[in-house]
């Protein structure tokens, strides 16, 4: 899946902990290179919350989304 595909509010299947869990997506968070780094590029972060534990989770790449869940 793309990151411009991923909307907030909605439920995604995402791979978590070599798992496929239903995971519902609260935020997306832009964060700023570090530092040190010589790459200058804002990263994405995809902040979620697995619907089966009630835990948070970071999703550092849009590829671990497999599909979205209707209903």
């Amino acid at each position: 899946m793309k990151l411009s595909e991923v909307v907030v509010g909605k439920r995604y299947v995402a791979k978590v902990s070599g798992r496929l869990q239903v995971v519902r997506v609260t935020e997306l968070k832009e964060i700023p290179p570090a530092s040190w780094s010589t790459r200058s590029a804002w990263r994405t972060l995809i902040c979620a919350v697995n619907e089966s534990s009630g835990r948070k989770l970071t999703i550092r790449s849009p590829q671990r989304l497999r599909s979205l869940v209707e209903g």
